[in-house]
């Protein structure tokens, strides 16, 4: 089958794919929502912070060489204390720092992040407007995995009406790495980013295969709530937005994408879109909180590179991007805690196939969408960072690719799907075996290796991680965490198989062709 020939798409989105994927994916950002200690992800300290200050209408706060100024809750205040094991993987997460006398008491406190966009902080800060101890924070965490969740789910549930969508479908096992569900069970919009950004583009490629355009409505509301909710997340956001975009549109032929940009649901989408783009620079603009290192330095945190030319920040970034991999697979607590060689090793096997057979099997517009998706990929970071490592030195961490990561993995696999609808299909099932078995493997190792070294210390043993006395445990101890996590992740390992698992008359199909 020819790229011309694509199978109908389907024209409404899957309610059951969706309402399915979205529960289980909250549920595994709750598991490390709770097997990860009060300010045990980086920055969430300054992350919860900002979200407490700006539900209470303190909204950017006095400027500080620490930081913003902001007053909040002393429970709230208290986070940027209990970081004892940041840094020190043999720390375990046992600050012995007591909740304060009065939670709710009027406190003053600092912010990095008190110049980033407030529509994220919003979203998640309301919790702590009712709920006036540390479970407020938990709370957080939960609206902050519903959020990356629910745009996860859209993304998968778009997915699932692609033609030639199995292995597009079973490349989420591939691209919703532990990093991905760490940071989605925090108080860090860097995850929502991610998700909001996939949903987009996974819209995209659902308009540009749909050559009826019978589904055009429902995939263009992905592509405008996705727009909304992405590019007020981060000050790089609309970076992304712009691949996440384009791409899809270079597999449109001009007519047909003149006929698309003629229709009145596209053009509402687009006006709406703009509104929420126009917002989102004017803020990043006016707080000039991307430039805020360069242009005012004694009010920023100062970072290692200042100085160097941009050549250097570049070169450093680009010829790196193997090594900054690891903070998109699994680089867990700040930065210290990286997940299990072999757990790194198989998403990067399987990353390098993915790619590898993408630039060996695509032609033509397939071809073109994934070079242009790779180079962004492969050189938007270090662009980046040649453009802020002078005055504000190396800051670049690999889980800020996280959204072009996932366009990239779902879109390879996506643009190879008419060329694996030829294999047979008893070689498929072995791929959704393999695959579904080491992703449900490789998550859940991470996600033990990660609670052990909060619990323990990185030099903990299993003896005392599991059956005596941890110096930290998350609420309910750590078997129940370890049991709940694995009992979902299985489950989703065994519902990706079986969505993506060929059919008998899939077989009937493909023997011609195999012939």
């Amino acid at each position: 089958m020819t790229d011309r020939q694509e199978p109908a798409a389907r024209t409404r989105l899957p309610v059951r794919a969706f309402l399915v994927s979205w529960a289980l994916l909250s549920l595994l950002c709750l598991c490390w929502s709770f097997a990860t200690p009060i300010s045990g992800s980086p920055d969430e300290p300054a992350h919860i912070v900002r979200a407490a200050s700006v539900v209470r209408g303190e909204w950017v706060g006095t400027p500080s060489p620490v930081g913003n100024v902001v007053t909040v809750p002393a429970y709230i205040a208290r986070s940027q204390a209990v970081t004892c094991f940041a840094f020190h993987p043999a720390v375990d997460a046992d600050c012995g720092i007591q909740e304060p006398a009065d939670p709710d008491a009027d406190t003053r406190s600092t912010t990095s992040a008190g110049l980033y966009n407030p529509l994220y902080y919003l979203a998640v800060g309301w919790p702590t407007l009712v709920v006036h101890d540390t479970g407020g924070i938990y709370a957080m965490r939960a609206v902050s995995a519903l959020l990356t969740a629910l745009f996860l789910a859209l993304a998968f549930a778009v997915t699932t009406t692609l033609p030639h969508r199995r292995l597009a479908m079973l490349s989420y096992a591939l691209a919703i790495t532990p990093m991905m569900l760490f940071l989605g069970g925090t108080v860090n919009p860097n995850s929502l980013e991610a998700a909001a950004t996939l949903a987009v583009f996974v819209a995209m490629l659902a308009i540009a295969f749909d050559r009826t355009a019978a589904g055009l409505r429902s995939n263009l509301w992905v592509v405008g709530a996705g727009i909304a909710v992405a590019v007020n997340a981060r000050g790089l956001s609309p970076l992304w937005l712009v691949v996440a975009l384009g791409v899809p549109l270079a597999l449109i032929p001009g007519p047909r994408l003149l006929a698309l940009l003629r229709r009145p649901a596209t053009i509402v989408t687009m006006a709406v879109s703009a509104l929420f783009v126009i917002g989102a620079l004017a803020w990043t603009l006016g707080s000039n909180s991307l430039a805020n290192a360069i242009v005012k330095p004694d009010e920023a945190l100062q970072f290692p590179g200042v100085g160097a030319s941009p050549l250097t920040g570049f070169l450093r970034v680009l010829t790196g991007t193997v090594g900054y991999g690891q903070g998109l697979v699994g680089l867990f607590g700040w930065l210290d805690t990286p997940a299990p060689d072999v757990v790194v090793y198989l998403y990067g096997a399987g990353i390098a196939a993915l790619v590898v057979a993408a630039l060996l099997v695509l032609r033509g517009r397939r071809l073109l969408a994934f070079a242009i998706l790779l180079a962004a990929f492969l050189l938007l970071p270090a662009i980046v960072q040649a453009a802020y490592i002078h005055g504000g030195g190396l800051i670049w961490q690999g889980r800020y690719n996280l959204p072009l990561f996932l366009c990239l993995i779902v879109g390879a696999a996506a643009f190879l799907g008419p060329r694996v609808e030829l294999v047979a299909p008893t070689t498929m099932r072995r791929l959704i075996l393999l695959v579904s078995v080491l992703a449900v493997g490789a998550q859940w190792w991470a996600f033990e290796a990660t609670l052990r070294r909060y619990a323990v210390g990185g030099n903990g043993t299993l003896r005392l991680f599991l059956l005596g006395d941890a110096p930290w445990s998350p609420p309910g101890g750590n078997l129940l965490w370890l049991i709940l996590s694995a009992v979902l992740i299985a489950a989703s390992g065994v519902l990706l198989a079986v969505a993506t698992w060929p059919r008998r008359e899939a077989e009937v199909a493909v023997a011609p062709a195999v012939r």
